[in-house]
């Protein structure tokens, strides 16, 4: 694909990655990435989103959003 460089930023580093690399990835400005490191690669994913913000097919019911949004409390592992 193509190499990049660890660049300074202010007191931190960061790294420039190119366009098409971002495109290719469909990363967008302003997702939310998370960084995982294995066997000495850095793996980057789009972050999943929080139930509330997710996009569903068709209308939902109301007591469906209500169930989705529900606290219930603690679980209790004696009952």
């Amino acid at each position: 694909m193509g190499a990049i460089k660890l660049t300074k930023i202010g007191n931190s580093q960061g790294l420039i990655v190119p366009k098409e690399i971002l495109e290719k990835g469909n990363f967008l400005i302003g997702d939310s990435l998370e960084i995982n490191i294995y066997n000495g690669r850095l793996i980057l994913f789009k972050k999943p989103p929080h139930h509330s913000e997710m996009k569903f097919e068709g209308q939902q019911e109301k007591e469906d959003l209500e169930w989705a949004d529900a606290d219930f409390g603690e679980w209790d592992s004696s009952k």
